[in-house]
């Protein structure tokens, strides 16, 4: 029988044992309980208990078996009452009893037991305490793990596993120094040593230290130490970790690439390089997929800002009928709302399961819902919860804002007892009421708050600059900068509002600060020459428009983001360009902008060129470039259809110009049609009665 057990052949052992049934001894009951706990057979095991002698009843090694049967078969009452029957009680048992609970992810159980315990305790006991003890991480689990560890012998910290376990317990307790002390203690470390370091270090949010360790190590790394490398390089993704990463990667044993979790973890640090060429084609080499690969892989594409590519994925997983579980749930929620379209997410929502009780799916759904324009959605769903979080409230407060109703926002607030109002709950009332105009609201909740940061601050300074207060907004900056250094956001929102008001001398004034303060922030400084381009533009300063653009590109090249729309007709999401003719209707588009533009020109609209940054082309007029915005091709691509909508939606990635903005208001109202787009910066409601919800504050 020891035979076929040790040959892991249990079901041969206890054919065996039947038929030797008659001879058999407590040694042979004892290893048919062993071959029946690892079968998980409680019938089976119930039948030899019942086999039993008085005799071998009170046999402490059947006993122990016993025990740990029905803790295998998840029987922890008649373990217990077993346990609790023995008189004179061996460490054995307590060791039966402690993994049983474990095993039944009962560790408090554990720490209950360790505490009453009668007998001196081993070095497997103090191991499993250590994992109990790392399972909670309450303060009793702590103040226990601690101490225990304080008092152990000094023999004890020769056994390298219970030291491994006890860097595991110290770093989960956040006892980075007290687990580097065990670790360097270890004379013969391994790469289960290295591995709970660097575990350790990650679950710190250490993750350089965790890369050093993981270059020092001269052990051969193995699949558990590359995983954790690779996760470092993904939470860090600066330039550092990044060619780490790559390096890692390439220098890694191919053997390694059959693993499927060390691959699926690779694909997710290519992701989140942005590397998604690399990560695409390691998916597509995986030959087994599950639901943990598709979603590492969705949420690849979500953080990549690829929401059609998430949906795509989606439908793949619904032909294979792999499961769909929370986490994926929450990725496509979240591509949802990337792409912000009501049919859209109405569509994934119906195919997706969806927990009434999970907060964070809850609030998830508001965001969606409140990015989708659909705010009548969002407040069903936040008025579902009975006890509703300080995120949930900050994610209904911010449906509210993006929408422009700065009032319900402001209500939402006062509704957060004033004690628990934090940081994010004071930047999203404040941006309510910045883009609903509620310049007095705003002052008096920020005279309120005790405590402000650089995000709230800023906050201020854009509502105060949308209503052309910029005196009021100077001061709050030279305030903020007596204490501390200068911020770019402030000086960019002042600057987008001094655009609005066409305010020459302080936007010069404000764009020359940034050069000196920020000159390495390239993006910022880029988005901030276009934004005074567009004052000079529209003041007729040609001369300076070609001369600022001249610098421009000699600075920072022809570094310029292209405006994208998306669009959904018929089910499908449609994607342009700005100036796009690749799709199948192309000529049918500029026909329908052609019929568009002259019901414009006939209700006095007449197109803007300070929106336009760049020198026209031989061919091209004002009217052809500004016509051109890619959600004005989506715009005529809904209205090429037929029947003609009476509802269009729209997402774009950059912010509305000017001459879009008004020219949607009027287009809403000739053709008596409801538009709604989100841009960058916020959504906006294009009534029929030629009105927007931002109330022209954009």
């Amino acid at each position: 029988m020891k035979k076929l057990i040790d040959s892991q052949q249990y079901r041969r052992a206890l054919e065996f044992f039947d038929r030797q049934l008659s001879i058999c001894n407590n040694m042979t009951f004892n290893l048919a309980l062993k071959a029946c706990s690892k079968l998980n057979d409680y019938q089976y095991g119930i039948r030899i208990h019942q086999q039993l002698s008085v005799k071998a009843l009170n046999d402490k090694f059947i006993q122990t078996s016993l025990i740990h049967f029905y803790m295998q078969c998840h029987d922890i009452d008649q373990a217990q009452k077993i346990f609790s029957s023995v008189k004179n009680k061996t460490v054995h048992m307590y060791g039966a009893m402690f993994k049983g609970y474990i095993s039944n992810n009962m560790p408090e159980k554990v720490i209950e037991l360790f505490e009453t315990i009668s007998v001196e305790v081993d070095e497997v006991l103090i191991i499993i305490l250590f994992n109990a003890c790392a399972k909670l991480c309450n303060s009793q689990a702590i103040k226990l793990g601690r101490d225990t560890l304080n008092r152990l012998p000094i023999s004890f910290l020769r056994n390298p596993t219970l030291v491994n376990s006890a860097i595991d317990m110290s770093m989960k307790f956040g006892d980075v120094n007290q687990a580097e002390n065990l670790f360097e203690k270890i004379q013969k470390k391994t790469l289960v040593t290295y591995g709970a370091m660097m575990q350790g270090y990650v679950k710190n949010n250490l993750f350089e230290s965790a890369l050093h360790l993981f270059e020092k190590n001269t052990l051969k790394s193995d699949e558990v130490l590359y995983g954790i490398a690779f996760k470092a390089c993904a939470s860090l993704s600066n330039e550092e970790a990044i060619q780490l990463g790559k390096k890692t990667f390439h220098e890694m044993p191919k053997v390694y690439l059959n693993h499927t979790i060390l691959v699926t973890s690779a694909i997710h640090m290519f992701m989140k390089f942005g590397e998604i060429e690399i990560a695409e084609y390691l998916f597509s080499q995986i030959k087994q997929h599950s639901s943990y690969t598709y979603g590492v892989m969705i949420n690849g594409y979500k953080i990549n800002h690829e929401p059609q590519k998430c949906l795509s994925l989606f439908e793949r997983m619904k032909k294979e009928n792999i499961t769909i579980d929370e986490s994926i749930s929450l990725s496509l929620i979240g591509a949802c709302s990337q792409i912000g379209i009501r049919s859209i997410c109405q569509n994934i929502v119906h195919q997706i399961p969806l927990s009434q009780s999970n907060i964070y799916l809850n609030t998830a759904l508001i965001d969606m819902w409140g990015k989708s324009g659909d705010i009548n959605q969002a407040k069903q769903i936040f008025q579902s919860i009975s006890q509703p979080g300080l995120v949930t409230y900050t994610s209904m407060m911010n449906a509210y804002a993006r929408n422009g109703m700065g009032y319900e926002a402001i209500d939402l607030y006062n509704k957060i007892h004033e004690n628990i109002r934090d940081r994010v709950s004071h930047i999203c009332v404040l941006n309510a009421c910045s883009h609903s105009g509620l310049i007095d609201q705003a002052q008096m909740i920020f005279n309120k708050i005790d405590k402000t940061s650089v995000e709230i601050v800023t906050a201020m300074i854009d509502c105060l600059s949308r209503m052309g207060m910029f005196d009021q907004a100077e001061n709050l900056v030279e305030d903020y900068e007596k204490s501390n250094l200068p911020n770019l956001i402030m000086y960019t929102a002042m600057l987008s509002a001094a655009r609005n008001y066409r305010l020459v001398a302080l936007s010069e004034k404000l764009y020359n600060r940034m050069r000196l303060l920020f000159p390495d922030e390239n993006s910022h400084l880029i988005s901030a020459s276009i934004l005074l381009s567009n004052i000079y533009s529209s003041l007729g300063y040609n001369q300076e428009v070609k001369e600022i653009r001249i610098e421009r590109i000699k600075q920072f090249g022809k570094n310029i983001t292209v405006g994208v729309a998306w669009t959904e007709v018929n089910g499908q999401l449609v994607r342009f360009q700005a100036h796009d003719r690749s799709h199948p209707q192309s000529d049918e588009i500029y026909a329908e902008l052609v019929r568009l533009s002259n019901e414009l020109k006939e209700h006095g609209h007449e197109y803007d060129s300070s929106w336009i940054t760049r020198p026209l082309k031989n061919e091209e007029t004002i009217e052809s470039v500004l016509c051109g915005h890619s959600e004005k091709l989506a715009i005529a691509f809904n209205f090429i259809q037929y029947p003609r909508p009476s509802f269009i939606q729209i997402t774009k990635n950059l912010r509305v110009c000017g001459d879009c903005h008004r020219a949607t208001k009027l287009i809403a109202k000739i053709r008596q049609c409801e538009i709604i787009v989100r841009d960058a910066n916020r959504i906006h409601h294009f009534y029929t009665s030629g009105q927007c919800s931002c109330q022209d504050h954009f």
